[in-house]
């Protein structure tokens, strides 16, 4: 995986991230801050074969672009229905609105891709998780809480 550092301050300027989708399948975090701003971060994650991000409800908005593998979209609890699709596939966005309760499970062969945009951040400007447990047991912990300068 190419070399990206995290800023740990306010950015300044703009960054550029050439190739994401060649960028996020370098990576074998499940989860992975590259950047983040006052009023947004951005992460990529790698999700096992048959793994999950994991049932949650944000705060914030997120906007997630799949760029490999396939998920199943759970909203609620259950499979999205209606006019929302249930198997989410590579170039396939979705946006879930804070105070939603979802999940994206790995039902395919390969690892699910994932980029992510939270808005405002969601977690530390540095945060690289290997696991969904680890996440989220730093997550309980409070360990893993964007930066103060970020929470807008």
């Amino acid at each position: 995986m190419a070399q990206y550092h995290p800023n740990t301050d306010p950015p300044k300027g703009f960054a550029i991230f050439k190739n994401i989708e060649e960028l996020a399948s370098g990576s074998d975090k499940f989860r992975r801050v590259l950047w983040t701003g006052t009023h947004s971060q951005f992460v990529i994650m790698t999700v096992p074969v048959g793994g999950e991000i994991g049932e949650e409800i944000h705060t914030v908005d997120q906007h997630l672009v799949f760029l490999s593998g396939k998920a199943q979209a759970i909203e609620d609890g259950t499979k999205a229905t209606g006019d929302q699709v249930c198997d989410v596939h590579p170039g396939d966005m979705v946006i879930v609105p804070a105070g939603t309760k979802h999940n994206f499970k790995n039902v395919g062969p390969t690892p699910l891709i994932v980029s992510t945009v939270y808005a405002p951040a969601e977690h530390k400007a540095d945060t690289v998780h290997d696991t969904l447990e680890q996440g989220e047991k730093l997550e309980e912990e409070g360990k893993d809480e964007p930066p103060s300068w970020a929470k807008q």
